[in-house]
């Protein structure tokens, strides 16, 4: 056995000498995938391994055959544990080493064959096993991933399939946000995720193969076309690839294409700028009655710049000028967005502002997302009930207009009748005539309007994707714009621009006949078509100006990709909230759902768990609910849903999932779940007689491994737990408590609620027992911390959330006991064992001491001081104090912030604890005044959210 692995050892040393020495020079890495074995070899590897771990020997001599072993492992993780696996299949292996160990071996791999080191906030986060995943290439749970991105953007990658592999990298990364943190982590290789992509593609194979092994690029696709949807993707990804490449080859035989003019003058390449400036339109509401519309175009662009600016805009809420109310996050990246204006916006400011500010957003927010300048807008009013904005404020006879401006317009004839429903600006509207006299024509240049000049210009061929038929058009990417210009006086020839860039000379025809001419496919961005029109000379210079400009704006956008099976367009129209939930959102109640379609038609609701390779793990029906879906409703079907008694594995072990909205013939909407599993958690089972719990540690830091138990009765006494025996499995006593692993500063907390059936209806809700609770000044923000500790953990079991409550209740209840004293803390348990009415309230107030007026007027006035914002409602806490004796500001300062930060959990340091209780020791009526405060406010909350669900 020795001798065996003595030959591989040799042999490996000898292969990964060579790859690293022939990519040594161009600063390749080297993967320990890349070790060219067979499956039969593979195999007799491991069984070898384990055939060592049962002698005694030394396990390091063989460490390359280690980091092989571990690799290949690694090929096969699907997202959620990586060791259960690994030790399973490696019998004795933790009795005989250690995952330090594996973990000091790849760095010896990483120093001695160039091989590659993980990087990035999932390499730091799971420290050890992000060696051999990061190893194995592109393990099976990524290949699904990555053949959806290619086939998603196959006809972007089509046109860049003779850009080197770096750059291919580069942009793939870019465009695809959507996916796992680990594929994102992939992506970041730019140089190898680039190879790996063109690899599969079919491009540039001979460069690939000088820097992935052959036989570890044809075991990677072949794997990859095992799985049915993702062999699809790759499928269509090639052709749209391929036929490409055909095209490509005859345009080498330097013909111009048919069709073209001869002169045509070669565009130098230019970088797309991004395409976010907003549109303003009116929408007719009535006869003579008008609303304001602004459309926003979507920001995937935006978040396309950069990881940190895809995740703030995934993340940030954001407002519109002019519009009511805040949007949810991510509500930018959702496609074109339109929100009514009730007031307009000013000129100085962006039309979108975020929660928070982004340095990096915050110039192109300035620079392009604004009003054009005013003070006076025009708007051509179309057929389909649209008046769409006149960048260049022309006007055409024949034509219907509506003015805006900021001040009142002067009066004239040509103006009509009209109103807008928004505030701060006045409207006119104007129907030209079809030929215009002398004075109208100085009337109309008098507010600021000119004549536009009879040269058309409009898209055919295919079609466009948009044109307003003011100068705005919409084309996908890849696409040839064909455009036609016709005109009514003489013009000798014109000239066409594109980006500034001459490109077009062609002859006009005579006046009345259009004049075709087509443009190269252009790439996302903004580009500026520029036509200028040259008259006739010696008819110019008699009735026409003798040069005219026109200009067209041309938006190009990537496609949408349309997936094999499923329609093009759904009946449904569904918004979430947050845009791209992950599953741990799910589950935890924090989806908002909308779904919009024909009214009375039904849709089903349902949920789907998928493994890393995209196999169905579990799915499960939600409700079936008439259309339109509010939010409220979805609000309540959610709720109860969610307060099932299910079985967590399928959830626990998915990579991603979906939220399905279905609605037979109208189609079925899929709204993405990520899951990205942290390196320490806890799984769960529930069985006829208890529930067992495993605690999944992925990271095996240099910190030790801390568990302990807390159960209802005793919330501040830690019972530890022995870490191997909670890996293995553990079942919490009845009736449950919390369960706390940590080490570091991470930390992972779970509420078990275990039924006790023995114990009848006396059992349900559990009490904790103060007694053993510390009750010193030097305790309180240890409580706090139990306060913070309980409150975020995640539940599990019947009861679980109300028994927390309880818990959370009684911890606060004692800090309270410390800082306003027993008769108070006894007070307070009658008040929260009543009825909790306002003769409740107000008998509570009566233990504040001090003027009793002052407990009075805080009973009576708690809602409106609630209502006040954190500056006003310290300003007049401190002015109740003063008015009626009982303290300066310092101490009330530090008793309403101390009583809302152990409302929400919040921690402070000790030093900080320390310096607020000195503050509140010296005027006690105000710790027990704003503690009241509180307790009125939490039953004004719960008073109206009961109103609200009835």
């Amino acid at each position: 056995m020795i001798e065996n692995l003595d030959y591989f050892q040799t042999r490996l040393e000898q292969h990964f000498n060579v790859l690293a020495q022939s990519r040594r020079d161009r600063g390749l890495p080297v993967f320990a995938l890349e070790h060219g074995l067979d499956q039969d070899e593979r195999n007799q590897i491991a069984s070898l391994l384990r055939v060592q771990l049962r002698n005694t020997g030394p396990v390091g001599k063989h460490w390359l055959i280690w980091v092989v072993y571990a690799a290949e492992l690694g090929y096969d993780y699907d997202g959620a544990e990586y060791w259960p696996s690994f030790e399973n299949r490696t019998p004795l292996w933790a009795e005989r080493a250690d995952r330090r160990q594996l973990r000091g071996w790849f760095t010896r791999f990483h120093d001695k064959y160039a091989g590659l080191k993980p990087t990035g906030a999932w390499a730091q986060w799971f420290s050890i096993i992000a060696w051999p995943i990061t190893h194995a290439l592109l393990p099976k749970d990524l290949q699904t991933q990555l053949a959806q991105t290619l086939y998603s953007l196959r006809y972007q990658l089509s046109a860049r399939i003779e850009e080197g592999p770096a750059a291919i990298g580069r942009y793939v990364e870019k465009s695809s946000s959507d996916g796992s943190s680990r594929f994102r982590n992939f992506l970041e290789q730019e140089e190898i995720a680039g190879r790996v992509i063109l690899a599969l593609l079919g491009g540039r194979s001979d460069e690939v193969q000088q820097s992935i092994h052959p036989l570890t690029l044809e075991r990677i696709v072949k794997d990859l076309e095992q799985t049915r949807n993702a062999r699809e993707w790759l499928r269509d990804a090639r052709r749209a690839v391929e036929t490409v490449q055909m095209r490509g080859a005859a345009s080498s035989l330097g013909a111009p294409p048919p069709g073209r003019p001869s002169d045509v003058v070669v565009q130098k390449a230019k970088a797309p700028t991004l395409s976010v400036s907003p549109r303003v339109m009116l929408r007719r509401t009535g006869e003579n009655e008008w609303i304001v519309i602004l459309e926003l175009p979507s920001f995937r662009e935006v978040a396309d710049m950069g990881h940190e600016i895809g995740q703030f805009l995934r993340q940030r809420r954001c407002t519109v000028s002019g519009s009511v109310g805040t949007l949810p996050a991510g509500w930018l990246l959702g496609g074109r967005q339109r929100r009514v204006l009730s007031s307009w916006p000013a000129n100085d400011e962006p039309l979108v502002r975020f929660d928070r500010i982004n340095p990096l957003l915050e110039h192109l927010l300035q620079s392009e997302v604004r009003l054009t300048t005013g003070p006076r807008w025009l708007f051509r009013i179309g057929a389909d009930g649209l008046a769409h904005e006149v960048i260049g404020r022309a006007v055409r006879a024949g034509t219907g207009y509506i003015v805006v401006s900021r001040s009142p317009l002067p009066s004239s004839s040509l103006f009509g009748p009209t109103s807008i429903n928004c505030d701060g600006i006045f409207a006119q509207q104007i129907v030209l005539p079809e030929h215009l006299d002398a004075s109208q024509i100085v009337g109309l240049r008098a507010i600021g309007l000119s004549i536009a000049q009879s040269i058309r210009i409009w898209p055919v061929g295919l079609a466009a994707r948009s044109w307003d038929g003011e100068g705005f058009s919409e084309w996908l990417e890849g696409e040839a714009p064909c455009f036609a210009l016709d005109h009514d006086h003489p013009i000798e020839k014109f000239e066409v621009f594109l980006d500034n860039q001459p490109v077009l000379r062609l002859p006009a025809a005579r006046p009345g006949v259009a004049t075709f001419f087509e443009l190269s496919p252009l790439r996302t961005g903004r580009h500026t078509l520029h036509v200028r029109a040259i008259g006739v000379p010696d008819v110019v210079s008699q009735t026409l100006s003798k040069v005219t400009d026109g200009y067209v704006a041309l938006s190009v956008r990537a496609p949408r990709p349309w997936i094999s099976g499923t329609i093009g367009h759904s009946g449904l129209v569904v918004t979430a909230d947050p845009v791209e939930p992950t599953i741990d959102q799910f589950w935890e109640g924090a989806v908002r759902l909308q779904a919009f379609g024909p009214i009375g038609r039904q849709v089903n609701l349902r949920i789907e768990l998928l493994d890393g390779g995209g196999g169905n793990l579990a799915s499960e029906a939600i409700s079936t609910l008439p259309l339109p879906v509010a939010v409220e409703s979805w609000g309540r079907t959610y709720t109860t849903f969610l307060r099932k008694d299910r079985d967590p594995w399928a959830y626990l072990a998915a990579s991603s999932g979906n939220l399905v909205i279905e609605g037979d013939d109208l189609g079925a909407f899929r709204i993405a779940l990520r899951h990205t599993p942290t390196p320490l958690r806890w799984v769960w089972h529930k069985t006829n007689r208890a529930t067992e719990l495993r605690l999944v540690d992925d990271h095996q830091a240099d910190e030790p491994l801390d568990v302990r138990f807390f159960p209802f009765s005793h919330p501040a006494s830690p019972i530890v737990l022995e870490s191997r025996s909670v890996i293995s499995g553990y079942s919490p006593p009845t009736p449950g408590g919390l369960c706390v692993a940590s080490y570091g500063q991470k930390r992972q907390a779970l509420v078990v609620s275990v039924s006790a059936k023995d114990r009848g209806l006396s059992g349900l809700l559990i009490d904790p027992d103060q007694r053993d609770m510390p009750c010193d000044d030097a305790s309180v923000k240890v409580l706090v911390g139990f306060v913070s500790l309980w409150s975020s953990a995640r539940l599990t079991g019947p009861l679980a959330a109300e028994r927390r409550e309880r818990v959370v209740r009684g911890l606060r209840q004692q800090v309270f006991r410390i800082l306003c004293g027993d008769h108070w803390a006894t007070a307070e348990a009658a008040f929260l064992n009543s009825a909790r009415g306002s003769h409740d309230l107000r008998r509570l107030g009566q233990c504040v001491g001090g003027a009793p007026a002052f407990a009075s007027v805080l009973v009576r006035d708690a809602d409106e001081i609630r209502r006040m914002t954190q500056p006003a409602r310290l300003q007049h806490y401190i002015f109740l104090a003063e008015r009626y004796g009982l303290s300066a500001g310092d101490a009330c300062k530090a008793a309403l912030e101390f009583c809302q930060s152990v409302a929400a959990g919040v921690l402070w340091d000790q030093a900080a604890t320390d310096r607020c209780i000195a503050d509140m020791r010296r005027s006690p009526e105000v710790i027990r005044g704003a503690r009241l405060l509180m307790l009125a406010w939490s039953e004004s909350h719960e008073k109206a959210k009961l109103e609200k669900n009835a």
